[in-house]
């Protein structure tokens, strides 16, 4: 007799004598090395438990019931959730601050990596963002995360975005 098995990794029908089970072997179409089982017997074998109707139907319900709240829940969270810049009627260069600040923290901090995620953010409303680095270059916005960095460096943090922004 011989013990007949798929091979994990080519998914392909394998063939192995009996005294190979429990070792490991290469599989003859692919070459990968794969554990050979051991032939299952009669005795190996369970019996399945009879399905319970009753239980079964209980837990489809629940099932159901936990699928309809997800959809309130996400239903309501799709509610409250804030509307892209890129879709607003009112924005302002008062909205883009955040992403100068963040950019001046970035740079003062040395987190060159996400230096560019703040500035191509910046570039896709150019007018506006020229307008948020000019209102902190002017003094006209402020923030005070940004009291470390020495007027002198945030200055020049400044007028290097807005020039970022505007090569773009």
């Amino acid at each position: 007799m011989s013990i007949t098995f798929r091979c994990e990794h080519c998914k392909k029908e394998v063939t192995a004598p009996d005294a190979a089970a429990g070792k490991c072997g290469k599989c003859p179409f692919c070459g990968a090395s794969r554990y050979i089982p051991a032939p299952v017997s009669e005795e190996d074998l369970l019996d399945l438990a009879p399905v319970d109707e009753q239980a079964e139907r209980r837990r489809q319900e629940e099932i159901d019931s936990l699928r309809r709240q997800e959809r309130s829940l996400l239903r309501d969270s799709d509610e409250d959730a804030p509307v892209p810049l890129e879709h607003r009627e009112d924005l302002s260069a008062a909205d883009l601050h955040h992403f100068v600040v963040n950019y001046c923290l970035d740079l003062y901090g040395s987190k060159l990596d996400r230096l560019w995620t703040h500035v191509s953010q910046l570039r896709r409303f150019k007018p506006l963002a020229v307008q948020a680095v000019d209102e902190f270059l002017s003094g006209k916005a402020s923030e005070p995360a940004l009291d470390p960095i020495p007027t002198p460096t945030l200055k020049a943090f400044l007028t290097r975005l807005s020039e970022e922004i505007q090569a773009g």
